[in-house]
């Protein structure tokens, strides 16, 4: 099982339908979620004092059960969104170990954003190195006036097929 995270609504819900759609062509099984609408409490200390929301809890074990991830996120002030940052804040204070939902995953990280997408990239690869993870080396971008082309789509899912 691959999980789809998508941490906005519209051009990135795009996307992710259209990864999803290829992994599943390729007998890969996948479930997308939607971070937006998963509605995760935003993390603080104080929050965590009254224990870690049942959302989190289920999340990580999906997580641990899952063999990969792709991320399907835009670009939010030249960084990773807040969502998304939020959602492994939750995740990573789960058990003894902050890295387990992410030691040797396979990731495969793609795009839409306005301006390229290639700060959030860059900044996400390296959170999500640090914490364990083994990132695709290729990614999926497209922007608002240059769309992934499905020739090149299928080359990127398919390497990440492999690389699972």
């Amino acid at each position: 099982m691959v999980l789809i995270f998508v941490a906005s609504l519209n051009e990135n819900v795009k996307l992710a339908k259209r990864i999803e759609e290829e992994l599943n062509s390729k007998n890969i099984e996948t479930k997308t979620i939607n971070l937006v609408e998963f509605n995760l409490p935003m993390f603080d200390t104080n929050k965590l004092q009254n224990g870690i929301p049942q959302k989190a809890q289920d999340l990580f074990e999906e997580m641990n059960n899952a063999t990969g991830y792709v991320f399907v996120s835009p670009e939010y002030n030249f960084n990773v969104p807040p969502i998304l940052v939020n959602m492994i804040a939750w995740v990573s204070r789960i058990g003894e170990d902050y890295r387990k939902t992410f030691t040797m995953k396979k990731i495969q990280l793609a795009t839409h954003s306005g301006a390229g997408g290639q700060d959030f990239l860059n900044s996400f690869r390296n959170q999500l190195t640090k914490l364990g993870a083994v990132v695709a080396p290729r990614e999926i971008i497209a922007t608002y006036s240059k769309n992934v082309e499905d020739d090149s789509l299928k080359k990127v899912l398919e390497q990440y097929r492999e690389f699972l």
